[in-house]
């Protein structure tokens, strides 16, 4: 994103890039302004809450008959993320969200709730229901897992002597019942996105997960940007990463892990708050010990005070910086000591650096991102957020050393705090950005934003209108793959959000001006390509080229309308299998016909396919 720098006029390039941004005074000005205006919010430390737990399940019981089956997952896993450990109203949880599950026709995800149901206690007198459950479900996953199922039906029939009598009477008919009828709902098929992921690149020398055939460039028009280094080829994996930290919206917390970020129908909560579920107990662990045991008291106060703020989950994404940086580092003083260091080095590519390579799991990759200024209309705002920040930051952690609740004036004479106030509005800075909005399909095929995550490589890539790479993630792994023949010496562009296939040149043109400050210069907006441009067909081939070339492109064409099908929920012959095999044909057509021959219109169609493809295997929501 450093090329936005060819618009900014009047200003040395490296003052706008490094600069230490000195706003102490500021920073103690709003404190004192919290503390003298008795506008301190008050800090909300109790997260679990059995009445709030006991609310969501009876909400979730009213409408388990009647509501869409992801409505129902949010509301049980809410209950879930409320309850107590190891409290029977946790088993209740689990246990009716599985109900929720097999009636939904996810009987796997059905059958881990009910074990955690089992291994915390579920009730004596409900367990028939239970082991009802689980018989039907491995019965609809397989009818010849009968050892499984028998034990199951056996172990039914021997708690089903604990219920009353009416409730002796329904397990015993669906145990009948599974005697005699196998007609059970189909088993729902998610994809399974790591078959599509390609092995991650090994072969660069400096910059780590990166394909050896890009390198991180400089230049006073474009600043840093990503070049080709050698001839690339449609289909090749640019780079594979994890996103260096991210956020969930707050409507997706009870749907999306908050360690991966992948939707989940079978999650566990955190043990201490009520605020984020994971996919299962090793993304539990690894979230806490990544960061989530310093974040989890702050996120309660925090969620509390900014639930109703636009930029609340900038907010939080911002304190995720803070405290992998302090994990990265130890101690603030050895962070404040690093950050001095990055800010004295001159040479703009090796600020991002750790040692001698690029590693974007590494904190200088961030501080160092190119980062506008925020609307000065908006920054007293801001700056009065980043003060409540610190304040709650202060009242639910010991980042600064101790909590400083019982005396919040001291926050205004400490070092510290202000130096982490300064960091926090710089992350900010740097999240307005750089941050990119993670998206998933929804039922419909819609696109739905449900967070948003920081990738610093991704972020030194240029922008075009017509992008070159294109983005295939599965949970917080980002995969950039080549979407068309790349030529010795071009950039390396990604889209910043519009594309020419969805706006003309003119609206496109006001987008990219207004959220980021430059006038693009790509191709698609120099020849004004939009979404009704018509290209011209490939010019003539030599013969043995022209032969290959047409039998590859019928099969494309099947492709593509395969595609179209599938994005309007109408292909059944959708499988990951025949997804491989497309992207290999689209790939192999765009090589055959080479970069000089873009963008004729066999190219644009099979690019254009390309990225349908990649879209169509988005996880769902």
């Amino acid at each position: 994103m450093d090329h936005i720098l060819r618009e900014i006029k009047a200003l040395d390039i490296r003052d706008v890039l490094y600069q230490v941004t000195d706003d102490e005074n500021s920073i103690k000005e709003m404190i004192h302004q919290l503390i003298e205006t008795n506008a301190l919010p008050s800090i909300k430390r109790e997260s679990k809450n059995e009445e709030t737990a006991r609310k969501k399940l009876e909400e979730g019981n009213k409408i388990i008959s009647s509501a869409p089956l992801e409505k129902l997952i949010e509301i049980y896993s809410e209950a879930i993320a409320y309850a107590l450990p190891g409290s029977e109203l946790l088993a209740r949880g689990f246990a009716n969200r599985s109900a929720a599950l097999t009636n939904g026709g996810m009987y796997k995800d059905s059958l881990k709730d009910i074990e955690r149901a089992f291994e915390i206690g579920y009730p004596d007198n409900l367990k028939a229901k239970l082991y009802a459950r689980k018989a039907k479900n491995l019965l609809a996953l397989n009818p010849k897992m009968r050892s499984e199922v028998d034990d199951a039906i056996n172990q039914a029939k021997i708690w089903v002597e604990k219920m009353d009598d009416d409730n002796k009477k329904r397990v015993r008919k669906s145990l009948e019942q599974l005697k005699t009828d196998k007609s059970f709902k189909k088993p729902v098929k998610l994809w399974e996105k790591s078959v599509f992921l390609p092995k991650t690149p090994d072969d660069n020398p400096t910059i780590l997960r990166a394909s050896g055939s890009i390198d991180i460039k400089n230049s006073e028009i474009f600043g840093r940007h990503i070049v080709a280094t050698k001839d690339i080829k449609a289909g090749e994996t640019i780079m594979v990463h994890r996103f260096y930290a991210f956020t969930l919206k707050s409507e997706y917390r009870y749907r999306c892990c908050w360690n991966c970020s992948r939707s989940t129908w079978s999650s566990v909560p955190c043990t201490q708050c009520s605020n984020v579920i994971y996919c299962n107990k090793v993304c539990r662990d690894t979230a806490w010990q990544n960061h989530h045991d310093i974040e989890c008291p702050a996120i309660t106060a925090i969620l509390a005070h900014f639930k109703f703020h636009d930029y609340g989950y900038s907010c939080l994404l911002s304190v995720r910086l803070l405290v992998k940086a302090l994990k990265e580092f130890g101690t603030i003083n050895a962070l404040y000591e690093k950050v001095k260091q990055i800010d004295l080095l001159h040479d703009p590519i090796f600020k991002l650096f750790t040692g001698t390579v690029y590693d974007d799991t590494k904190y200088a990759s961030v501080y160092s991102l190119f980062r506008l200024t925020l609307n000065p209309m908006a920054t007293p705002g801001i700056k009065l957020s980043i003060a409540t920040i610190l304040f709650l930051l202060s009242g639910t952690t010991e980042i600064l050393g101790r909590r400083f609740d019982d005396d919040p004036t001291e926050l205004m004479n400490n070092k510290w705090a202000i130096f982490i106030g300064n960091l926090i509005y710089r992350h900010i800075e740097i999240i307005q950005t750089n941050a990119v909005k993670m998206l998933l399909s929804n039922r419909e095929g819609n696109s739905v934003n449900h967070g948003m995550f920081l990738a610093p490589l991704l972020s030194l890539c240029s922008h075009s209108c017509d992008c070159n790479i294109y983005s295939l993630r599965t949970g917080d792994i980002n995969t950039e793959i080549a979407i068309q023949p790349i030529k010795k010496g071009q950039q390396i562009c990604i889209s910043y959000g519009t594309t020419y296939q969805k706006l003309p040149a003119v609206e496109r043109g006001q987008f990219i001006q207004k959220g980021y400050g430059f006038l693009c210069q790509c191709a698609a907006c120099v020849n004004g390509w939009g979404p009704d441009y018509r290209f011209t067909p490939c010019a003539e081939l030599p013969k043995k080229t022209e032969n290959e070339l047409f039998t590859i492109l019928m099969k494309c064409n099947n492709h593509i309308s395969l595609i179209d099908r599938h994005m309007k929920r109408s292909a059944k012959e959708f499988t990951s299998r025949k997804v491989i095999e497309m992207i290999a044909d689209l790939s192999a057509m765009l090589n055959l016909l080479g970069p000089d021959k873009y963008p004729c219109q066999e190219m644009v169609a099979a690019k254009i396919g390309l990225i349908n493809l990649i879209t169509c295997i988005r996880e769902y929501i």
